[in-house]
């Protein structure tokens, strides 16, 4: 049996001129998330991530928890705030993680992507303004974007259409599999539409489905999934129990 765990980003920059990037809420969710994960004995074998800068300072920020340890409080010893050294190469990396002897395959996997939001709502008529500000307009913005965008009748106007996101998704998601050997585990980083989209599929579920984990899909919230001879099974969705309540985000 293997077990892959699949966690969102860390709070990113909702609001600024570059949402692409963690806040420090979000690094800090991204070291707890590595320290839990550390107390419950998790040692990956391999960590995935998409090509995204919030994606990867979140894989960052969890290889920092996970060497800290589950005893550490703070997270600002040697290391915490360390990138990966590589960037948007499709290739596998052998590392020995922030020192801790470990060797472990770190893949950036563009599979792993989020959907481009601003290019969805941006092909909507009309749209209300305050949602560049107010996440809870955003998100209503946004589904309506997701809708016509899922339709299939405007995809000439999209960079990449409905189907064309659906199906890198699931190819990454067999990869990452693929690549596992028995017993072994998988850390994947990536985003909430990417996320939700690996669960609607793995229950058999389709664009409503989707919509509705999408929208409550928390920032480093752990998704896990297991596979073996059975096939592979969603255990459990969107955990965020290993964060302070007062620091649970939506973006």
């Amino acid at each position: 049996m293997s077990v892959l765990y699949l966690i969102r980003h860390g709070q990113a920059s909702f609001g600024t001129d570059d949402y692409d990037r963690l806040s420090d809420l979000g690094k800090e969710q991204s070291r707890v998330t590595g320290r839990f994960l550390a107390s419950q004995r998790v040692e990956p074998d391999r960590v995935i991530h998409g090509e995204m800068l919030r994606q990867r300072q979140t894989a960052a920020g969890i290889l920092a928890g996970l060497r800290q340890g589950p005893d550490h409080k703070h997270g600002r010893e040697h290391g915490a705030n360390r990138e990966p050294t590589h960037e948007h190469s499709p290739d596998r990396e052998r590392n020995h993680e922030f020192g801790t002897g470990r060797e472990r395959d770190t893949v950036v996997d563009a599979g792993w992507n989020e959907y481009n939001a601003w290019e969805l709502t941006g092909a909507l008529t009309e749209t209300d303004p305050r949602a560049k500000h107010d996440s809870k307009i955003f998100q209503t913005e946004l589904e309506r974007g997701c809708a016509r965008w899922a339709s299939g009748d405007y995809d000439e106007g999209y960079s990449e259409t409905y189907r064309q996101f659906t199906s890198r998704v699931d190819h990454a998601l067999d990869e990452a599999i693929n690549a596992m050997g028995s017993g072994q585990s998988t850390i994947v980083v990536s985003s909430a539409g990417a996320i939700a989209w690996t669960a609607a599929r793995l229950l058999g579920g389709g664009f409503d489905q989707w919509m509705a984990f999408n929208r409550v899909t928390i920032n480093t919230g752990i998704t896990k999934i297991i596979t073996g001879r059975g096939g592979t099974s969603l255990i459990s969705f969107n955990d965020h129990g290993h964060q302070d309540p007062k620091n649970a985000t939506y973006r």
